[in-house]
């Protein structure tokens, strides 16, 4: 494989893309408009569904990925400049955005990892990446009716840039409908039946829908209880370790509770201004963190790494107990969370060179189930509390909304219990990580 000349662009747009339009449709869903709160909708459900369909395709490789992938996620910017003056173009950018916010990261991922393999290292300029990230957060910035222009047009020019790096139109796939019979199968199936439910999930709360809210979560109880069911015979097919699939699991899970509820519950608490302070600060400075000193600790660590990122995380969800340690318990949980996705990714690629694609797509594979399984059985908490304090389901909806609402009490005592039981659903969970991966590291001694 040729190394690229230069990997900038595609760094910056693989750390990016998950997240920074992500605020842009999550803050234009609040307009209250049909077109914003369906963009948001499908590019969330995209974003974190889309992985779960290459699974399906075994004559998959890393470049034409990544070509396609940039080549949609091109496509999804170039459209959404014209959502502008068109807001119904703001649907299909929101979906091909959301294509390639799920198929990039993994993407990039293998081909970084197979020039590595190769001695071919791809070349970052970090200072083009820093002006970069600027551009993309005063996009963010910028009055409402530049802010679309302002930012699909920097993402554009980045994936010309990426795709000029990655010689996308020499790698795209050959003959793709020759691999449709690899994609239309059972397994197919299951996954559009997770995107419709996720779809009606997100959908029903930001056009506030009882109804398709209702039918979302009876579906969702009615696919985990089946999944339940059929787990002792399909774990016996997995080809991964079991403590690296639980602790895989574990990572998708905290990550939505990270974002998930830590931004309901801020919002009902202190209102939405607080989300920055309390949310997405903590998180960036935990990311950081453990960038810069994850490695320094996983040297001393040792052996002792993978249950001192669980008690850590553990520690962070203890913290969340109390409303005046969140932007701390949340500090805390980022770090160890990522800490724990760096292991993670070192496990999955101490592969084969052949086997990098299926391992690399494994992991954001199964961190995506976490993700999805967490935010059902939340929603569905929710919904339980809801209905045994006698609130109508509409009281739900209004923890999206962007006034403080911190005041009525009605809000903290629906709030309260939903607290401690994510709290109690996620210390077990992290316990039985502990437990699973102290058995497997017994298993490996004897």
């Amino acid at each position: 494989m040729k190394a690229f000349k230069s990997h900038t662009a595609l760094l910056i747009i693989s750390n990016t893309i998950t997240i920074i339009p992500y605020l842009y449709f999550l803050s234009l869903s609040k307009e209250q408009s049909l077109s914003a709160a369906l963009a948001f909708a499908l590019f969330y459900t995209f974003r974190m569904t889309g992985v779960f369909f290459l699974q399906t395709l075994t004559a998959l490789f890393a470049p034409s990925l990544l070509a396609a992938s940039v080549l949609i996620g091109g496509a999804g910017a170039l459209v959404g400049i014209l959502s502008t003056w068109w807001s119904v173009a703001l649907l299909p950018a929101a979906g091909l955005l959301g294509i390639s916010a799920s198929w990039l990261p993994p993407a990039d991922l293998m081909v970084r990892q197979k020039a590595k393999l190769t001695e071919q290292p791809l070349k970052n300029d970090w200072k083009e990446a820093l002006f970069f990230l600027f551009v993309l957060l005063f996009a963010l910035r910028l009055p409402d009716d530049l802010q679309g222009v302002g930012l699909f047009g920097s993402y554009f020019a980045l994936f010309v840039l990426a795709a000029k790096s990655s010689q996308t139109f020499n790698n795209l796939p050959k003959r793709p409908l020759m691999q449709r019979n690899q994609l239309f199968n059972k397994q197919f199936l299951l996954y559009f039946f997770f995107f419709l439910l996720l779809f009606g999930l997100r959908a029903a709360r930001l056009i506030k829908s009882n109804a398709l809210f209702e039918w979302a979560i009876t579906g969702f109880l009615f696919l985990f209880a089946l999944l339940l069911i059929t787990l002792t015979k399909r774990s016996r097919s997995w080809k991964q370790p079991l403590h690296l699939n639980v602790l895989t699991f574990i990572r998708g899970v905290i990550g939505n509770f990270l974002f998930l509820f830590g931004s309901v519950y801020v919002t009902g608490r202190f209102g939405a201004q607080a989300l920055s302070t309390h949310v997405y600060l903590p998180y960036a400075l935990g990311l950081f963190g453990a960038m810069f000193l994850g490695g320094k600790l996983a040297h001393r660590l040792e052996k002792q790494m993978v249950p001192t990122y669980l008690l850590g995380l553990m520690a962070g969800g203890l913290l969340f107990s109390s409303d005046t340690l969140i932007p701390i318990s949340l500090f805390v949980i980022s770090f160890f969370n990522a800490g724990l996705n760096q292991w993670l990714t070192k496990q999955y690629l101490a592969a084969k060179p052949e086997a990098i694609e299926q391992q690399s797509l494994a992991k954001y594979a199964t961190q995506s189930k976490g993700s999805l399984v967490h935010q059902f059985l939340l929603m569905t908490l929710l919904f339980v509390i809801l209905r045994f304090e006698h609130e109508p389901l509409a009281f739900l909806f209004q923890l999206s909304g962007t006034t403080a609402t911190n005041q009525t009490s009605r809000i903290q005592s629906f709030l309260e219990p939903a607290k401690w039981g994510s709290i109690a659903g996620v210390l077990c969970l992290l316990v039985g990580g502990l437990v699973v991966f102290r058995r497997q590291s017994k298993k490996t001694k004897e």
